[in-house]
């Protein structure tokens, strides 16, 4: 059980509720201001006051003022005319997360919804009910219009959900749950789909897999310069003290720390070699760079964990109800984007090591790491794979936040394309496990080939477990499976885990 209250959610609870599915629960303290909240509009309809989506039509239809008696009916309108969704589902977790953050937000006292809605959406979340939400249709403000809708019509017993794969009535879904849909009140259906929180889940959830993604690079980074005959020297601590960038440091001390103790590095020590390529040499320079802009977007998806984003906000204290911008998705596209871009960088550096590792005259082991070569084509392809990976990379690393369309009729002229920059920067993140999968696959390989001299402690260990998930290669075979399973292992983080056994990584 997590307690939330609208202002300590971070991507440990983010985490622990949306991927480990723990059930939520809300502090006394936020469910007083949820009440306070709710009482401010019902004041506000009571004494007939205009304001945006209580009382008048939204978007373009600002303008239209919206009979006393036709209010409530409003609010289920907004529902069914937003849920315009198109193209393939959103995951369980993304929508998970995405319920998650708006339960959130409305409990920080700004959304002026009642107890018994939010209590109908707490009940989605802890039940695990998945509602059917298409990926494409969002732009990015006012917030997540669409995705937020589709979401929202599973309350009022309309829409569908996601059963075993399939589609089906979300009001047969409430039924077998014992749940009454849900009569919206004043702004209610506004409140609970203006805002940014399906971007938000997409980042949240992409950050806790980057986490992964960020020192699984270096472990395999560190099994290739191993393999490849390379020395630790670069990877002292007091190259990278003195530039001053936590992350370049940050993947220094991994880099150093994972080939302590090793017997390959200890055979050529003396070799005639004076420095390394930059994709060994500068390893820590171009995963620090990706770690820094990590550290940033991972500070602005928590704020935005714990921010107001609806319109028009509740302000208790002063009992007014304010139209502002907070929906506007502009700061998450930006840091998406920016980490997409930082993020690709993993997979190119990768790419390059990749390539080495499968040229005898880098590592002077069977060319392309099997014997009988010609006859065998070994890892020949397998780097193929990973240059067409690294290149759709590329294009998704375009950043769809500089891109702007008017909608509405231009009264939302300006929007942030968001949700666009989760979707690529999950893509992104999802090809760069697949690339480090391959690399992995090389190195341990390679590794094996040096025997009977020794990688260090964490590489040998990894090298004999993982060799007991996946076979040696002594011949040709169908590669797409070992790749599968091995990038199994390391989206799951078991190949993190198992190195950090021995390891504590930064």
């Amino acid at each position: 059980m997590v307690l939330i209250n609208g202002f300590n959610l971070d991507l440990v609870k983010f985490k622990k509720v949306v991927l480990d599915l723990e059930d939520v629960k809300i502090e006394d303290t936020a469910l007083k201001r949820v009440k306070e909240s709710y009482e401010v509009i019902e004041k506000i309809v009571k004494k007939n006051k205009r304001v945006y989506g209580v009382t008048t039509g939204f978007g373009k239809l600002v303008d239209v003022t919206i009979p006393k008696d036709k209010i409530d009916i409003l609010q289920f309108n907004i529902l069914r005319s937003h849920s315009v969704g198109v193209g393939e589902p959103f995951s369980f977790y993304d929508v998970r997360g995405a319920i998650l953050l708006r339960i959130n937000t409305i409990i920080r006292g700004n959304s002026g919804v009642s107890l018994e809605t939010l209590n109908a959406l707490v009940e989605l979340l802890n039940k695990k009910i998945y509602p059917y939400v298409p990926q494409k249709g969002s732009v990015g403000a006012s917030g997540d219009l669409a995705p937020l809708s589709h979401i929202a019509l599973v309350l009022i017993g309309e829409g569908e959900c996601i059963e075993d794969g399939e589609r089906v009535k979300s009001i047969d879904v409430l039924n077998k749950h014992k749940i009454k849909p849900v009569k919206l009140r004043p702004k209610e259906g506004l409140a609970l789909i203006n805002g940014t929180q399906m971007m938000t889940s997409i980042a949240g959830c992409s950050l806790v897999k980057g986490e992964i993604l960020l020192k699984l690079s270096d472990i395999v980074a560190a099994a290739s310069a191993d393999a490849l005959l390379s020395t630790d020297l670069p990877f002292e601590k007091r190259i990278s003290n003195i530039r001053n960038h936590k992350g370049q440091v940050d993947s220094a001390y991994n880099i150093y720390n994972l080939l302590k103790g090793s017997q390959i590095r200890k055979s050529h020590k003396k070799c005639s070699k004076v420095q390394d390529p930059y994709s060994i040499r500068c390893i820590p320079q171009v995963h620090g760079a990706a770690r820094e802009v990590f550290y940033f977007a991972k500070g602005i998806v928590e704020r935005e964990f714990n921010s107001s984003t609806d319109n028009p906000l509740v302000f208790i204290k002063e009992k007014e109800v304010v139209s502002g911008g907070n929906f506007h998705g502009q700061i998450i596209a930006t840091a998406l984007d920016s980490l997409t871009i930082g993020l690709c960088e993993l997979g190119n550096i990768s790419d390059r090591r990749l390539y080495r590792l499968l040229d005898t005259n880098q590592t002077g082991l069977y060319p392309f790491l099997i014997k009988d070569v010609g006859l065998n084509s070994g890892f020949m392809m397998l780097q193929v794979t990973t240059a067409a990976l690294v290149s759709e990379n590329k294009v998704l690393a375009h950043p769809a936040s500089v891109d702007s369309i008017p909608t509405s009729l231009g009264q939302e002229d300006h929007v942030s394309m968001g949700t666009i920059s989760a979707r690529k920067l999950k893509s992104v993140i999802e090809n760069n496990f697949y690339i480090l999968s391959i690399e992995l696959f090389a190195a341990m390989t390679a590794l094996y080939l040096r025997k009977p001299l020794l990688s260090s402690k964490p590489l040998n260990e990894l090298l004999n477990w993982f060799f007991k998930n996946v076979e040696p290669v002594e011949n040709d075979r169908a590669f797409y499976l070992d790749v599968e399973k091995i990038f199994s292992l390391t989206y799951s983080g078991k190949v993190v885990e198992k190195v950090e056994n021995y390891l504590k990584l930064k």
